[in-house]
């Protein structure tokens, strides 16, 4: 049995989709999920990403996209779990919330407790040295392809690019963000309706029983091998503005 701590952020759109593919899958496989660590959403104020998201969206989509929320805030009232802590409940799996996933008195609970993976999943920090060694096996699920999509919302740079695809990257966690070996690659093709949203959601759902799967095989002989990355994409990609979102719009995309 893989046993597996997951570290991540909350949101109702797209890390509960994750967790709601991943744990079904995991459910039938030799994975067993000990705890979900959620960490503050982007390491900041709730005011502070709000008026992030507005400056990226501008006020008619964050207006729509406040509807989201809502309508997905009755969806979790009517009993349909859309937020990972709700998504976690429905399927039995208890919830920690950490201020930081660097809490040294945390990270020497893991090997207590015989974790054999600590995941992140678009968790809002970087993880320290200690963390990067608190299991034998300490990955990270980036929805691009690395290292060409090095950083923030990959999903959002491929479809800003004109990428006909993204790639789906589960590899090992290192000091370089996004700069451990590549464990396995997962492609998700772009079709020409994808949204912005659409293309994240849809890659975390994809996303979430490609790793399971995966975290299955890692004490078979079936475990993929680490490769390291190709060093010819030195770029870092950082958190879109209103001014990218305006040029994805001008080429024919859509935000929302």
């Amino acid at each position: 049995m893989v046993r597996v701590v997951a570290v991540t952020q909350s949101d109702p759109f797209f890390t509960g989709r994750f967790f709601e593919t991943f744990l079904q899958e995991s459910a039938g496989l030799p994975v067993e999920i000990v705890e979900i660590v959620l960490l503050r959403n982007f390491n900041e104020s709730s005011a502070a990403l709000a008026h992030r998201l507005w400056k990226l969206y501008g006020t008619v989509d964050m207006v729509r996209l406040l509807g989201r929320y809502a309508t997905a805030r009755v969806d979790e009232w009517l009993g349909q779990p859309r937020r990972v802590e709700a998504v976690a409940a429905d399927h039995g799996i208890p919830v920690r919330h950490l201020a930081t996933i660097n809490d040294p008195a945390y990270l020497r609970t893991l090997s207590i407790r015989g974790v054999d993976v600590l995941l992140s999943v678009a968790a809002p920090e970087i993880f320290r040295a200690a963390a990067l060694r608190a299991a034998p096996h300490v990955l990270n699920v980036h929805c691009g392809k690395l290292p060409k999509y090095r950083g923030m919302m990959p999903t959002f740079w491929a479809l800003h690019n004109g990428d006909r695809e993204i790639t789906i990257t589960v590899h090992t966690m290192a000091e370089q963000v996004d700069g451990g070996d590549v464990l396995a690659e997962y492609p998700v093709p772009i079709t020409p309706d994808d949204s912005a949203f659409d293309l994240a959601v849809r890659a975390k759902r994809v996303a979430g029983p490609a790793v399971a799967q995966l975290l299955a095989l890692l004490p078979t002989p079936a475990a993929p091998t680490p490769r390291p990355p190709d060093p010819a994409f030195p770029r870092y990609f950082r958190f879109p503005t209103g001014r990218h979102a305006q040029e994805l719009r001008t080429a024919g995309r859509r935000m929302l």
